[in-house]
């Protein structure tokens, strides 16, 4: 009953923000047993284009929400960070280490990169054998494509990949940052590779996930 309350009241502020934004706005209520919560929402996910996920700093059934929907739903998960206000999304990062993760999460946020004024080609050069050639035939490929893009090398100096990624995205002015989701499930237990972990461990901005 109490989630039920709280789900009617989630559900009566998004419309308020909606009509009050000029934007139409339909919305589902489901029910479901717990268990199976994080399953259902990428099951639901699957009908749609993007999913926003609003992701709260140590809590387990956040964190598995998540895991569910970025490795199961095939859709791109957006991270919305829950103390950081999210304004209009022109200058976009990619995390680039030339993988296929990282190929489908250039495709998939293609929308938010045809409406940015910047786009940032980040790649991590001390951290795996990669050399910056990758990021600047990408950034290439986007000034091609009538974006203003640049290619941007990082070094990780021994701190988290994940953290360096996003520290950087900010540092430049970027406010939303797109890389692809490493891991894969066994017996419903998420192996996360290292950026990915590192990015659900310290959320700082808005992240689009890709798997």
């Amino acid at each position: 009953a109490q989630s039920r309350k709280r789900g009617e009241h989630l559900l009566a502020a998004l419309a308020e923000q909606a009509e009050a934004a000029g934007v139409a706005l339909e919305t589902e209520a489901l029910a479901t047993a717990p268990a199976a919560l994080a399953d259902t929402a990428a099951m639901r996910a699957r009908y749609h284009d993007i999913v926003l996920a609003g992701w709260e700093a140590g809590n387990a059934t956040t964190r598995t929400m998540v895991e569910a929907l970025v490795f199961g739903a095939g859709r791109p998960v957006v991270l919305l960070p829950e103390l950081t206000a999210v304004d209009g999304l022109d200058h976009v990062a990619i995390a680039w280490d030339g993988s296929r993760v990282a190929a489908r999460a250039v495709a998939d946020a293609r929308l938010f990169l045809a409406r940015a004024g910047r786009v940032s080609v980040m790649s991590v050069v001390d951290e795996k054998p990669l050399k910056l050639e990758g990021a600047e035939r990408l950034a290439a490929g986007l000034r091609q494509r009538g974006l203003d893009a640049e290619a941007v090398p990082l070094r990780t100096e021994g701190a988290p990949i994940g953290e360096t990624l996003q520290q950087s995205a900010l540092d430049r002015g970027c406010r939303l940052l797109a890389m692809g989701g490493y891991g894969h499930s066994r017996m419903r237990d998420f192996v996360l590779g290292g950026a990915t972990q590192g990015v659900l461990d310290n959320l700082l901005l808005p992240v689009l996930v890709s798997h």
